[in-house]
């Protein structure tokens, strides 16, 4: 291209057109908080997925429990602890709300139960033991049915599991009130059975007064020879034991374990002894016969015993040894004694085996001696005149001690008649007669 002057113009560029396009990426800046919104999702999701279960137990009383301190345990595992506990809106009972592992969330059915250990101590219990010092727990045992968060729960450990139950009752004419459904029932010392239930009934027309208790007995237990060919009746099969049972002397009683400070429990005892009976039925249930046994028996065999007689010979006694300590005659005679045997021990060492003993003094030592003897006849004497009796009276004791008190006169007697016939026995002893003889 040439100008007006003759000088050639260099051409023009050509023109590039931009095209603007919106994207829908807002830009890396972007990337940081949409990260951080993805972590945060995920954790809430993951915390959701790994979070526990919440239950609610009711129990009659709190017993000691305390939030975030006291234990759920399940088959000896830790599976979590109590939240929190109120009062329910009955005023009667405790709600205890419980957070738990979500590994246990398939055996939160309605038969599963829980069970307050250590609420209550007992000897028998080692859990209430423990709990002393480190306060109750909660047992969880797991049972069969519906899903569920809300249970009922109890206090004490949990009854014994039997593989097969069968009802059996009991009356009882004593005192079972502190009979607790769920405690023992044994059989030489096995368990065989636990306790279901205990009512009171009483008869207005007749004042009759009776304590029904219903037991669960597993006859698998009693392990039964010649058993029916399967499929086994155990109901009738534990009837038919129990009535032969009966028929030789089984009796139900009462027993604590241990004695005096243990829980109740229901013992079946055999006593051959026993009035003859026979195994009743009580609407559906057998009923085996009650013996009173154990503690509910001590009064009675207190009541049998001869307390007055006794009261009356430990009076005697006691007005006999005051009537004697008190007389002036046995307090002279003990002294006579007294001065007698001084005499007496000076003499013997007035003729001890450096000086060689007189005929005269020898004699002197005999009637010493036995003015002794007189002193400690005179002494029984006075002690028997007071005493009076046989040796089988109440004061028998004091009898024997005036026999005693005889037997040593004769003894001091006797030595002196000894030294009378052998005077050189105070210088010599026994021996030099002896050594005389074997010559």
């Amino acid at each position: 291209m040439t100008q007006a002057d003759g000088r050639s113009q260099a051409p023009l560029p050509r023109r590039t057109n931009a095209l603007a396009r919106k994207s829908r990426w807002p830009g890396w800046i972007w990337s940081v908080p949409i990260a951080a919104v993805g972590i945060v999702a995920w954790l809430l999701i993951r915390a959701f997925s790994e979070q526990g279960v919440d239950v609610t137990v009711t129990f009659d009383d709190a017993a000691g429990m305390k939030a975030r301190d006291t234990k759920v345990s399940f088959h000896g595992l830790e599976i979590g602890k109590v939240n929190s506990v109120e009062l329910a809106s009955d005023r009667q009972h405790v709600l205890a709300h419980l957070a738990l592992d979500k590994t246990v969330r398939k055996d939160l059915t309605s038969g599963t139960r829980f069970y307050l250990q250590g609420a209550e101590v007992s000897f028998s219990d080692p859990a209430s033991l423990k709990a002393i010092l480190a306060g109750p727990s909660i047992l969880m045992i797991a049972g069969a049915g519906s899903p569920s968060r809300t249970f009922t729960g109890r206090l004490g450990k949990p009854p014994e599991v039997l593989a097969v139950s069968t009802p059996v009752v009991v009356n009882f004419d004593g005192d079972v009130g502190k009979l607790k459904p769920g405690a023992a029932v044994s059989l030489r010392g096995f368990t065989v059975g636990k306790v279901d239930n205990v009512q009171l009934t009483t008869d207005a027309v007749t004042g009759a007064i009776t304590t029904s208790v219903m037991l669960d007995l597993d006859p698998t237990r009693f392990n039964i020879r010649m058993l029916p060919a399967s499929p086994i009746d155990w109901p009738a099969t534990l009837r038919a034991t129990l009535a032969s049972l009966v028929r030789h002397g089984l009796r139900a009683t009462l027993k604590q374990t241990p004695p005096l400070v243990g829980p109740e429990q229901v013992d079946l005892v055999v006593a051959p002894d026993s009035a003859a009976a026979e195994l009743l039925t009580v609407g559906s249930y057998p009923q085996i016969p009650a013996e009173n046994g154990g503690l509910s028996a001590l009064p009675a065999k207190l009541g049998r015993l001869p307390v007055q007689q006794i009261g009356d010979n430990l009076l005697a006694i006691s007005s006999q040894v005051k009537k004697l300590t008190a007389s002036p005659q046995l307090q002279d005679s003990i002294v006579h004694l007294d001065r007698s045997m001084v005499e007496l021990d000076r003499t013997l060492k007035a003729v001890g085996p450096q000086i060689a003993p007189t005929l005269v003094s020898v004699h002197q030592t005999i009637d010493g001696l036995r003015h002794t003897a007189d002193e400690v006849d005179a002494t029984a004497e006075a002690a028997r005149k007071l005493l009076g009796g046989s040796a089988a009276s109440p004061n028998g004791n004091l009898q024997q001690a005036v026999r005693e008190l005889t037997g040593t006169a004769r003894s001091i007697r006797t030595l002196a008649n000894y030294l009378d016939q052998h005077p050189e026995a105070l210088i010599q002893g026994r021996g030099g007669e002896q050594r005389e003889e074997s010559r």
